[in-house]
Formats: structure tokens, sequence, C-alpha cells
């Protein structure tokens, strides 16, 4: 087994291009205790170059978050249906700050459905991998080729296996289950690893602690649709989200002069400088 070496590239940015030109990334998430982590992640899917951003939410989201983030659709008839709408060129995520309520589990197969009707790709994160971690054979009832984006906590508990089962071999971990499962697999943490289904991977050269705090995951969920968004492979925008996130994570803590100050909201100033300097 040998990690993928070959290069990522940013996606293409036609100077003439319009909104339309670089997709549309769906948000869906968010409940009473966790407000921000759509707003997060629809934050850095526009910093990663998506053309438009839609937050399918509940009210409460709605109406805390509305103020902060005028560029975004907000649309909480979608989440009280339980339909992602139909866009075109659009990467839905689905998971961020959604929570595990009952009401939310019952809604939860019905939003992957119609996202595999209408998306590009999609993004599972947070509790919609807890949630779909109930069921045994979850990974039978999720089209392929989506991007799962676990922590270690949230790879044991779609794994059955502890924490340090998960940590003991990530690389070889992450690359059985991504060919188990079909999907394409990033197991967050220190050297990030993201394998496909196709039997490749990669494992990202960074370790740093400026990225271990809430809602850094809800950044990265959308720094990677972004880059789906406008065109690139899934597997390619799920390693090159994983660059920009944990290079915008460097470039914060060195602002600061250590990570121990880095909020995830820091990270959102740091993603344009992180793509302005890659190569």
């Amino acid at each position: 087994m040998e990690p993928n070496v070959r290069l990522v590239s940013l996606p293409a940015r036609a100077e003439d291009g319009n909104k339309g030109s670089f997709g549309c990334v769906t948000v869906v998430g968010g409940c009473e205790n966790y407000l921000g982590a759509p707003v997060l992640c629809g934050k850095a899917a526009y910093r990663a170059g998506c053309g438009l951003v839609e937050l399918v939410v509940p009210e409460i989201v709605r109406n805390c978050g509305a103020p902060g983030f005028a560029e975004a659709i907000w649309n909480c008839g979608a989440f009280s249906s339980g339909m992602v709408p139909e866009r075109k060129n659009c990467v839905t995520v689905i998971g961020p700050g959604m929570g595990t309520a009952p009401e939310t589990a019952e809604k939860l197969p019905a939003l992957i459905s119609s996202a595999a009707m209408f998306s590009r790709t999609i993004v599972l994160d947070a509790d919609a991998l807890n949630l779909l971690s109930r069921d045994p054979a979850w990974f039978e009832t999720v089209p392929e080729n989506c991007i799962l984006t676990p922590h270690p906590g949230e790879m044991a508990r779609l794994c059955r296996m502890s924490v340090p089962e998960v940590q003991e071999n990530r690389a070889k971990l992450a690359l059985l289950k991504a060919e188990e499962w079909h999907q394409i697999v990033l197991l967050k943490g220190a050297h990030t690893v993201i394998a496909s289904p196709e039997g490749y991977y990669i494992i990202l050269p960074y370790a740093t602690s400026a990225l271990s705090m809430a809602g850094s995951g809800d950044v990265l969920a959308g720094i990677i649709a972004g880059f789906a968004a406008q065109g690139k492979p899934a597997f390619d925008a799920a390693w090159l989200g994983g660059e920009i996130h944990a290079r915008a994570g460097l470039l914060a803590a060195a602002e600061f002069g250590s990570s121990y100050s880095v909020m995830a909201g820091d990270l959102l100033d740091h993603i344009a400088p992180a793509i302005a300097n890659y190569s």
C-alpha cells in the first residue's frame, strides 16, 4: 500500500465567469445548540471560491445567523420539509451543527436521498455521520462516492471500534473503509488521511493544534464543498480542502504567535492567503 503522490491543483477560474460559473454549495444543518456551524461552513465555501451558498437550516439558526451572513440564501422551508432544494452545479454538505434529535434523525434519509438527485457531490460531516452510525449497515443506504469527513471519534462510531483502534493505523483503516463503503474517507486529525474507494490515498504532512477547536471541521467541510462546486473531482476537492484548511491554521497561528488562541472564525480569515500562496 503506497500513498498517491500526484499533485492537486486549484480549480480553474475564468475572469469572465459569473456566480453560476463557480457552482453552488448547499449546507444542511444547525440546531438550537449549534447555531454557528452552518454559517462557518457556508462562509468557508465562499472563501474557497464558490458562487452561491444556500443554508438549509431551522428558523432559529437563520434568525441568529442572517445578520452576520448577508451573502447567503436562507431556506428554512426546505429544512422543515426534509428536502434539499434543486440547484445547478450544486454540492451539498449535510451535518454541520445538525444535532441528533429524533426529528432530525427522521429527516436524514430524505435529505440524503434528495441531495443525491440534485448534487454533483455530497459531503457528509459531523452529526450526519453520528446519526448514520446508529445503523450497522448505514453504508448500504448512502449513495456512493460521497465525501465523509469523520474525526477519530466519529470514525470509531462508524466502524464500531474504539478511538485507539482507529488511531493505531489510520491510513490502513481509512483505505480499507473507503473501499468497503465505496466512499471517499477524509479521516481528520494530525496527518489527515484522504482515501479513495479506487485504492489510493494521501497523508497530509500537517500536525498543528491550531485546528483543534470547535468549528474547525465545519470550516473544512465548507472549503471542500467550495472546491467541489467549482468542478474539482471529489477526491481532489477533499485533498485540496485539507491542504488549504491546514495551511490556514498555520497562518493563523503564525499571526497570533502561537496556536493557543486560534478560533474557527480565524481560519476563515486565512483561507484567502492560504489559497494565494498555494503551490
